[in-house]
């Protein structure tokens, strides 16, 4: 059966939660809430609490948006991360979200994060919630620049909670264009909990973020080789406000929040090619839910 594809917020960038929810809700049946300071610099640990965890699950319920994953990357290599990490966890679950998503570390740090991660992946058992480690879109040095990376530390750490959550694109972007996703997908397969759906299209600046099916990474082409992906849960993750520069230096472009219509399309156009995508693959056994699989109401 075809997973629900959810929409990450991240596509709503400048705008409240509300209005993201709110828009998400008229696309698609599943959202990806996102809480990275990365993106939010007003985002604090307080946040984290029992009260806004009421808030959010009643206000997606009254949306009928249901939830698989939120998205909460920090840098669990830091001293305090356990703590901060620990919050976000018990936060995640009682919104109702089975995975939460994160980066690793960098490899300075790799001694505190294994620490870290022991510790976290004991506590993700206790709640019932997975921890699903992301390969990053930019920076230097990191413990899981790419997809093989995310094989090793899974294999050291031994935690049925902790598995691995590909982005597409950002193989591509880390790796400054020397790698590609079908190069190591047959071997991330059995490892992951969760798959963040990211497309980039070539600009004079470099690459903007674009619609899912129109950039580099031909979706079409690895679902139809790798079909066993849409059995994992998914969102697409749409921060059109951001691209890469020539150096594949991630920066956001354009200074003021996207009009909310030419968000709407652009997700709308997304969730439409990748159901023309599942329906391509006759050897799945699929939903004849179209709302629970994410298709335009």
């Amino acid at each position: 059966m075809v997973p629900p594809i959810a929409i990450n917020t991240l596509a709503y960038h400048g705008y409240p939660l509300e209005t993201a929810l709110e828009e998400i809700a008229r696309l698609a049946g599943h959202v990806e809430p996102v809480f990275i300071s990365k993106y939010d610099p007003s985002l604090t640990e307080d946040y984290f609490d029992n009260a806004h965890a009421r808030a959010l699950r009643k206000r997606m319920g009254d949306l009928q948006v249901k939830i698989t994953s939120m998205a909460s990357h920090m840098d669990l290599g830091q001293a305090n991360a356990a703590d901060v990490f620990q919050r976000r966890m018990e936060f995640a679950k009682a919104i109702g979200a089975r995975l939460i998503l994160t980066n690793a570390s960098v490899r300075a740090r790799e001694a505190a994060f294994f620490r870290n991660l022991e510790r976290l992946a004991a506590l993700a058992e206790d709640l019932d919630l997975t921890i699903a480690l992301e390969n990053p879109g930019d920076g230097q040095d990191q413990l899981l620049g790419a997809g093989m990376d995310g094989i090793a530390i899974l294999e050291k750490v031994g935690a049925s909670r902790v598995k691995l959550n590909y982005d597409f694109s950002n193989i591509i972007t880390y790796s400054r264009g020397t790698r590609r996703p079908e190069e190591e997908l047959e071997a991330l397969l059995p490892h992951l909990a969760h798959c963040h759906l990211k497309n980039l299209a070539p600009c004079a600046e470099g690459l903007r973020v674009c619609g899912i099916g129109e950039g580099i990474v031909d979706y079409a082409a690895l679902f139809r080789r790798f079909p066993s992906l849409l059995e994992i849960p998914m969102s697409i993750e749409a921060p059109l406000r951001f691209g890469y520069d020539a150096d594949y230096a991630f920066r956001i472009r354009e200074p003021a929040p996207l009009p909310l219509d030419r968000i709407a399309r652009t997700l709308a156009e997304s969730l439409d090619f990748l159901r023309r995508i599942a329906e391509n693959v006759p050897s799945l056994k699929r939903d004849d839910h179209s709302n629970e699989n994410g298709t335009t109401r």
